[in-house]
């Protein structure tokens, strides 16, 4: 079920499926990736309860071990329930159910809430704990935001000034810090190159910045992505397609390491949340 948003003459598009928000208009033009599938099918999607690859597709919870295949997570693939709507704001609920359980060994609420301002839009992701004992996950976002012509015309500006390497992610979407890029973001500003993307995603665990500036490199429009409380940022865009949108990626968590553990309370980032517990984590978008 869609939900239609509006505020200050921009519009939104919230879908129960996967909780995302699959559009953002303003001003006659759209800022979140349409989803075609001859690039990538996606809009925004919830990364829950890992973020990115698992090593073969497991991992272990207090030794025993579950399977969650595919990337990213169950919840981007599962029907949110609406919880609240007004004009410009809207709250879907996933709740651990049998086929949650079966993966995943925890009793969870997992609320988002899309919300419009008059500049732009924030996306919320809240985590209730409704086990008897403490749960573990990650989480984050994945929002890809189109572009005019060439993802080359554009680059990145930072809010202060970096000094930090960036690692991709191998065939199998796994993370080691053997895998550093050639290419570092240094001072604050970061060119887009296509070819970076060659392997796959970008991931930059040291960023100082809590937010970056999208940036059309020759009219200056674009957009500001406040990444706060999420301590990996990351770039995405489908390798040797050429596609006109980039993902910014905020991430509380890693893929998975060649040579993990295989436990998921050794994940760097991996939250811990007490029974009765609640965190809760946002990003925010303003149009430039």
């Amino acid at each position: 079920m869609q939900i239609k948003l509006n505020c200050c003459g921009a519009e939104g598009i919230a879908d129960t499926a996967g909780g995302e928000l699959i559009s953002y208009k303003a001003d006659g033009r759209e800022y979140i990736w349409r989803g075609d599938a001859a690039h990538w099918s996606g809009h925004a999607p919830v990364l829950f309860p890992f973020v990115s690859a698992l090593k073969n597709g497991k991992t272990k919870f207090g030794g025993k071990e579950y399977t969650m295949s595919g990337k990213h997570g169950f919840a981007r693939k599962s029907e949110f329930e609406l919880i609240e709507s007004d004009e410009k704001k809207v709250v879907f609920s996933l709740g651990s159910n049998e086929t949650t359980l079966n993966q995943y060994p925890y009793r969870f609420a997992l609320c988002v809430t899309h919300e419009l301002d008059d500049g732009g839009y924030k996306t919320t992701y809240t985590v209730k704990n409704t086990d008897t004992d403490g749960i573990k996950f990650c989480i984050g976002g994945h929002p890809g935001f189109c572009v005019d012509g060439s993802l080359e015309d554009y680059k990145l500006v930072f809010d202060l000034k970096e000094n930090c390497d960036l690692y991709y992610t191998d065939a199998d979407s796994l993370y080691s810090n053997a895998y550093r890029a050639e290419r570092r973001i240094e001072g604050r500003e970061f060119d887009l190159r296509y070819a970076d993307f060659d392997a796959d995603a970008l991931i930059a665990t040291g960023l100082k910045s809590r937010r970056v500036k999208l940036i059309n490199k020759h009219n200056s429009r674009g957009l500001e992505f406040d990444y706060t409380g999420f301590p990996v940022l990351v770039l995405w865009s489908p390798p040797k397609k050429h596609s006109p949108f980039i993902c910014l990626e905020p991430w509380v968590g890693l893929p998975a390491m060649p040579d993990e553990s295989g436990n998921f309370e050794d994940k760097p980032y991996v939250i811990t949340l007490p029974a009765g517990g609640e965190y809760s984590v946002s990003y925010k978008i303003t149009l430039i």
